[in-house]
């Protein structure tokens, strides 16, 4: 729904998921290490036993997301606060984890209420508030991630350097809780009906609904039961699972590979470079897929990969500190391989009633890759004594990722629709050629 004389609505809701979501993500992955040597010091573990944690967390997401995103699907704003009240409870009892029975057992609690605030969340949010400009609003959204990350990162830093580590968890749950549900009750609204509007862009798709000359708003509206009998849809799986190995493994395993390559100073100078470019690449992504379809779109990504793999595996010492600029600025927008690709790509071909599920399975195979490409790029690494084994088989893996993407699409083509009905008729040739383009 467009209007002229008034700012839509739904930018608001993206707003406030940038904010709720982007911080959970950001308390989930991108800092949740910084308390590992005063927590491990602390309680008498081992940074291997603390990293254990993120384990427990992946498993946890990929056992309960379906039913969690379900359960978004149906009961949103409820749903929200709930998954919020937990979240915070279970990042403060952090701080109260004196031994590691009660660590692990948190970090289960914490990666349940994860489910339900990090990546789910925008998906079913956007996917219902907008027809057009789905990729721009989810890339908005998800952009929180890096801009909070950047904020909290020093925050958490500073707190635990100058109070403790026990009071950064327990601030942090306290103000997050404060925020977020204020965000959650006053400006999210589970849907636009709820407020007597439409989804951005459904006035146009209805007057264009004769005419193949848009691609949104033609979705595969299978119920998840169904879809498990589609060979698409298995290919679409399989390109999430690399997502998050490749993705995934990248991400926690590029801090060791620059420290060991360029030194700590270098390292730190990269990251802060890569976390730059990652917070306008997110944006940029999002309006790319607006504008060139969601294979074009994700062949810039996967090439991305590659051009960030390629330098890495040619850099042999500090010297080649040219060949690791190249890779960290195009791993700023090769990144968004694991936040704006597979939430755009399945936005931009699942439909409404069944999103919530569907999206739920799609995020259980891409932690099933985190959890996997994660310990197996370290022990790559460990094996071989260097990187370089690491880069060639993420070059090739990223291919195939794209692959199995080109492939899900283009079967996707039999069963999209403009309504919300099973569809088992092929598309019109133009409008199949738009939608895998």
């Amino acid at each position: 729904m467009k209007d002229s004389n008034k700012f839509f609505y739904g930018w608001w809701i993206v707003l406030a998921l940038m904010a709720v979501s982007g911080t959970a993500i950001a308390l989930t992955i991108t800092t949740f290490n910084i308390y590992l040597n005063q927590f491990t010091q602390s309680i008498g573990i081992s940074p291997t036993q603390f990293a254990l944690c993120s384990t427990i967390i992946n498993i946890t997401v990929m056992i309960f997301s379906p039913k969690v995103g379900k359960f978004l699907q149906a009961h949103t704003k409820k749903a929200l606060l709930i998954f919020l009240t937990g979240f915070c409870l279970s990042y403060a009892a952090f701080s109260i984890a004196t031994n590691i029975y009660i660590l692990y057992v948190v970090a289960a609690l914490f990666g349940f209420f994860s489910t339900g605030l990090t990546f789910m969340p925008p998906n079913i949010l956007v996917n219902r508030w907008f027809i057009q400009k789905k990729g721009l609003a989810m890339s908005i959204a998800l952009s929180g991630s890096a801009i909070f990350g950047m904020i909290l990162s020093p925050f958490i830093t500073y707190c635990i350097q100058n109070l403790s580590y026990q009071l950064a968890y327990q601030m942090i749950a306290g103000v997050m809780f404060a925020v977020s549900s204020l965000l959650i009750l006053w400006v999210i609204k589970a849907k636009p009906e709820d407020i007597g509007l439409k989804a951005f862009g459904a006035d146009e798709v209805e007057t264009t609904s004769t005419q193949v000359n848009t691609q949104e708003e033609a979705l595969v509206h299978l119920e998840p039961k169904v879809l498990k009998k589609k060979p698409f849809f298995w290919s679409m799986l399989a390109a999430h699972f690399l997502v998050g190995f490749v993705g995934g493994g990248i991400v926690l395993q590029l801090p060791v590979f620059l420290q060991n390559t360029f030194g700590m100073q270098q390292a730190a100078q990269f990251l802060v470079i890569t976390l730059g470019v990652m917070i306008f690449a997110k944006v940029a992504l999002g309006w790319l897929y607006d504008k060139l379809g969601p294979m074009k779109a994700t062949t810039l990504v996967c090439a991305s990969v590659l051009m960030t793999c390629i330098p890495f595996a040619l850099a042999a010492g500090s010297d080649a500190w040219l060949l690791g600029l190249v890779g960290v600025v195009f791993w700023g927008l090769g990144n968004c391989i694991g936040t704006v690709t597979p939430a755009v790509v399945a936005s931009q071909t699942y439909g409404q009633t069944h999103y919530g599920e569907v999206y739920g399975i799609c995020l259980r195979f891409q932690t099933l890759g985190i959890a996997s490409g994660v310990p197996a790029i370290s022990m790559i690494a460990t094996a071989t004594g260097s990187f370089t084994l690491v880069w060639m088989i993420c070059s090739v893996l990223a291919v195939m990722l794209l692959a199995f993407y080109a492939i899900g699409l283009r079967g996707s083509q039999a069963y999209r629709s403009r309504k919300n009905e099973e569809f088992t008729q092929p598309l019109p040739a133009a409008q199949a050629a738009l939608i895998t383009e």
